[in-house]
């Protein structure tokens, strides 16, 4: 009978670690960040991002990479238009999580230009999403130094996340 509860215990703990992907954060804190979503309501964001635009007049795509709490390794992509008279921006996001789910957001950003680098802070408004993030709501600041040259970025992420389950 301990063999057996011994047994049921080790493949109750087995069951309870999520496989590891690719895409699955790779520290142990963002790990816990992804499981921790899944319950509770006001949760803390925290992380950074790497990406690149591309623009066509005034309209701008984001395309980025990151990793942080509750999103794990995540994508970003932006769809924004700039206003070049006011250094100021307005679009929508999608941020998609390691394990696929995803945040909606709305997004207006302000630059402060000091060729030939761009200091960016980004407040995005989050809009719903789908799996544990159907029901969001909350909002990130992404502050972001973006080359004006090359037009890559990097930057960080904070924010809280409430899930409305």
């Amino acid at each position: 009978m301990r063999y057996i509860l011994l047994g049921l215990c080790v493949l109750a703990a087995a069951c309870g670690k999520s496989p590891s992907a690719p895409t699955s954060p790779s520290s142990s804190v963002a790990e816990a960040g992804v499981t921790a979503a899944t319950g509770g309501s006001e949760l803390s964001v925290r992380g950074t991002l790497e990406a690149s635009e591309t623009e066509d007049g005034a309209l701008h795509h984001l395309v980025g990479t990151g990793e942080a709490t509750h999103l794990g390794r995540f994508t970003l992509a932006s769809d924004f238009t700039v206003n070049s008279t006011t250094a100021s921006a307005v679009g929508t996001a999608t941020w998609t999580a390691a394990n696929g789910d995803e945040i909606f957001t709305t997004t207006i950003g302000q630059a402060v230009i000091t060729f030939p680098m761009a200091a960016i802070t980004e407040t995005s408004t989050i809009t719903g999403g789908t799996g544990r993030f159907a029901d969001a709501s909350g909002s990130f600041v992404m502050q972001r130094s973006l080359s004006l040259l090359t037009l890559t970025s990097s930057g960080s992420i904070t924010g809280t996340i409430s899930l409305g389950h």
